[in-house]
């Protein structure tokens, strides 16, 4: 391991790699080797990420607009020291390469490679091979040309058992320590460990070169822009949907202190405070993202201009571009996508996307809308037989949701005895037992479910009428549900029947009034025994 400068990042991998070193060292198994698989490729990133990092760095000492003899100077041996990082990188990357191969040239891959147990240490411990030796000598050159490029020194990378301090025990002793480097690293190594062994390796030749060139930065000035390099940085999302807030933050990248600038978006004023964590002027950007079109995949790229003022300079602009991502309308309960003709059908319209932003309004097209006691929540009712609800949130259009509307299911008519119990048509009633009969209109199950304050139904009008075979004994018209049959008691005989003819019915709706319902099937006779 390189030093004390290593990121919290770096250090745990390489505890990791230890302690998987250790495992091997008790127990060669393949769950041991997998992993060795898995921790090289985590390197592997940490290595793109370095040597990105690296490059950043090397980018800003270049940067620098001094001609003076040390800072040019710096930066040539900045350059160099950059070339010689990739050229060295570069070797290990073949050597591993080589590595993975089987002894006839043969790239091993998958379960071959991490399986293998024998084919690094044989190539690397070859005395009539060089391979093992050329590596140890590129390990060396580099950190000597390094130090002699930065002035520093540093740890050398060609470490036996004897420089790790963490393989002494309490005497101070260091089992295999009379083992060379190259022994001490491949010998009983098996190809995959090896190989993440080189790479780890590579890692801590970023990590030199990452120190190297922070400290020609140092003298270079690299880090620090010039007042006429700066450009206006805009800190907030990159998408974000629309209705929601984009909310970001101008600020004037490396700002002078007693500079006080003027900020604008748009051409309209900002307010500038200090930013109480990193004492820099800032602005903050917030408004209603919208979007009038979208693409395929439902975002519209969208921009607005910065501009940053200060006393006697010419105004930074700089164009800031954002993704606003149509959001998705969810009906979550109700009974979308159909709704009840001139009903009232409570509906939950919501846009995840915005979150606690959500505060929507709504119109309707082809029927009125209520708004509910959470924001979403609506109830609908239909006046046509195709309805249209439009969602905006914050002034801005987030999109419209499609109804079908389907009719009122017809009630179907039901006769009951006194105690409410249905009356059983085919067997009909005993003229002695019944004195009085209720009429009732009962909702469909699933209508009465989903629309329970619509679907109560009234009998307005209905003909009672008592038959005895063709000719009609008795007949009365009622206004009311429940009927007193007390009047026919002496003139019913087994027999004879009793018809319900249904005239009139309506319906509640939601909203208090009554409405008329068309009779069908509205006739219901009533044998007596």
């Amino acid at each position: 391991m390189a030093g004390g400068k290593e990121t919290p990042r770096q250090k745990m991998i390489g505890m990791m790699y230890l302690v998987l070193t250790a495992l091997l060292a008790l127990n060669v198994s393949s769950a041991v080797l997998e992993k060795f698989a898995i921790l090289n490729t985590t390197l592997v990133e940490l290595i793109e990420e370095s040597s990105r990092t690296n490059e950043n760095k090397l980018q800003a000492i270049m940067r620098s607009t001094s001609d003076k003899p040390v800072v040019l100077d710096a930066k040539d041996k900045a350059q160099k020291v950059r070339d010689l990082t990739k050229s060295t990188m570069e070797t290990l990357d073949k050597l591993k390469e080589e590595l993975s191969k089987d002894h006839s040239g043969k790239p091993m891959v998958g379960d071959e490679l991490v399986s293998n147990t024998n084919i690094a240490e044989e190539k690397m411990l070859n005395d009539k091979s060089t391979i093992g030796d050329n590596y140890e000598k590129t390990l060396v050159d580099f950190n000597t040309k390094l130090q002699e490029l930065s002035g520093m020194k540093f740890p050398k990378l060609n470490k036996k058992a004897v420089d790790f301090e963490e393989l002494k025990n309490e005497k101070g002793e260091v089992q295999h320590a009379e083992k060379s480097f190259i022994e001490f690293s491949f010998e009983g190594t098996p190809t995959m460990a090896a190989i993440t062994g080189i790479t780890q390796m590579q890692t801590e030749i970023l990590e030199h070169e990452g120190l190297a060139l922070d400290s020609l930065n140092s003298i270079a000035e690299g880090v620090n822009f010039k007042f006429d390099k700066v450009v206006p940085m805009v800190i907030g999302p990159d998408v974000v949907a629309a209705g929601a807030k984009y909310s970001g933050r101008l600020f004037m990248a490396g700002a002078a202190s007693g500079v006080s600038p003027e900020m604008f978006r748009n051409g309209a004023s900002l307010a500038v405070t200090t930013d109480p964590e990193t004492s820099i002027k800032m602005a903050k950007i917030e408004f209603a993202a919208t979007a009038s079109n979208y693409d395929a995949n439902g975002q519209s790229k969208q921009s607005y201009k910065t501009e940053i003022r200060v006393a006697g300079k010419d105004p930074l602009t700089r164009t800031i571009e954002y993704t606003v991502i149509r959001p998705t309308i969810r009906i979550t309960n109700g009974n979308a996508p159909s709704l009840y003709m001139n009903c009232g059908n409570f509906v939950n319209i919501e846009v995840p996307a915005l979150g606690a932003n959500y505060n929507p309004s709504f119109s309707i097209k082809g029927g009125t809308i209520e708004k509910g006691d959470k924001p979403g929540k609506v109830t609908i009712i239909p006046k046509e037989r195709k309805v249209s609800v439009t969602v905006s949130n914050g002034g801005a259009l987030i999109g419209t949701e499609n109804f079908d509307v389907k009719p009122i299911p017809k009630p179907h008519y039901v006769a009951r005895d006194n105690s409410g119990k249905e009356i059983d048509l085919k067997n009909g009633i005993r003229s002695t037992a019944v004195t009085g009969l209720r009429i009732n209109a009962d909702a469909e199950d699933n209508f009465k479910a989903e629309v329970p304050k619509d679907a109560v139904y009234r009998i307005r009008t209905m003909e009672v009428i008592l038959a005895r075979g063709t000719a009609r004994v008795d007949q009365f018209n009622s206004t009311t549900e429940n009927l007193d049959l007390n009047r026919w008691r002496s003139q019913m005989r087994p027999g004879d029947r009793i018809i319900i003819d249904i005239k009139t019915v309506t319906r509640n709706t939601f909203t208090g009034e009554q409405e008329n319902v068309p009779v069908v099937s509205g006739t219901i006779n009533i044998p007596i025994q």
